[in-house]
């Protein structure tokens, strides 16, 4: 018996599009601040932290933490974010640097043109949408 193959588009092949459509719009708008969507993030969540650990800001943003320390090299080599940390010590204190305040106050108004695009277009489905990202991030 053969089994019948599915019709339906794949859920997981569209939201992966769609996602990879929008980190790239976003990445385009903040380009004049010099940074992308997934820096915006880290560096708005340090700042609304204060002063974190690594282990903070990686629940605060939901990625593991060994990915969040790859990413978060780029912002120390450009001097964003600052290590406050021992030397020796294995556990980081992250902080905003007066560089990266900089930044981030260039790139809020540049993520705000964004945001502000999208739920325009979404209108009424924002909510909605919004509810399936809470149901999804639960699965």
């Amino acid at each position: 018996m053969q089994i019948a193959l599915p019709q339906d588009p794949c859920l997981c092949i569209r939201m992966r599009r769609a996602a990879q459509r929008m980190t790239d719009y976003y990445d385009k708008t903040l380009l004049p601040s010099g940074i992308s969507v997934n820096q915006y993030s880290l560096l708005i969540n340090i700042a609304r932290l204060g002063e974190c650990g690594t282990g903070e800001l990686a629940e605060k943003v939901g990625l593991e933490k060994s990915t969040l320390v790859r990413t978060l090299k780029p912002l120390l080599t450009a001097e964003l974010i600052a290590d406050a940390s021992a030397d020796e010590s294995r556990k980081r204190r992250l902080s905003l640097t007066s560089k990266g305040e900089y930044t981030l106050q260039k790139a809020i108004p540049l993520w705000q043109q964004a945001q502000s695009k999208f739920k325009q277009q979404l209108g009424e489905e924002y909510e909605s949408l919004m509810g399936f990202f809470n149901t999804a991030n639960t699965l």
